[in-house]
């Protein structure tokens, strides 16, 4: 395994990256419900103590964000699952994946994904504005 963390200085007003919007020729798009209790309960088994994930005032006034963060490691993993479901009979590979954009636990989140001809997965969640949050491959078996 091998992780990139990047982190940015502390701003006065939280400034979200451009967007990036989702491609059209996506085979799947399905809702996922992300709600606080699910962030708290990952980030106890994650040993992730940020307390932007699960503490609303602190993430809010302190840190200037709209609302609760979800992980970037539950959005990989939401993919993962999803493209395993969509490819029931395959084992995974490789999988890479990286945050572009935070995602909130008011957001209307997607998983969505297109096969690619060469045992390819592309992935993504994405809000509903349709800006991805995470981009995601994952080749198989």
């Amino acid at each position: 395994e091998e992780q990139d963390i990047v982190y940015l200085n502390k701003s006065k007003l939280f400034t979200p990256p451009a967007p990036i919007l989702l491609p059209e020729d996506l085979q799947w798009h399905e809702h996922y419900d992300v709600r606080s209790i699910l962030l708290f309960r990952f980030s106890a088994l994650t040993f992730n103590s940020h307390k932007i994930h699960y503490d609303w005032k602190y993430v809010t006034e302190e840190e200037k964000y709209p609302g609760l963060v979800v992980q970037g490691p539950l959005q990989a993993l939401l993919l993962l699952e999803s493209a395993k479901k969509h490819h029931p009979n395959r084992k995974p590979l490789n999988y890479t994946f990286r945050a572009v954009r935070p995602l909130f636990e008011f957001d209307r989140i997607f998983l969505s994904g297109k096969t690619r001809p060469n045992n390819i997965c592309d992935l993504y969640t994405s809000n509903g504005e349709q800006y991805i949050g995470t981009q995601a491959t994952v080749s198989w078996r």
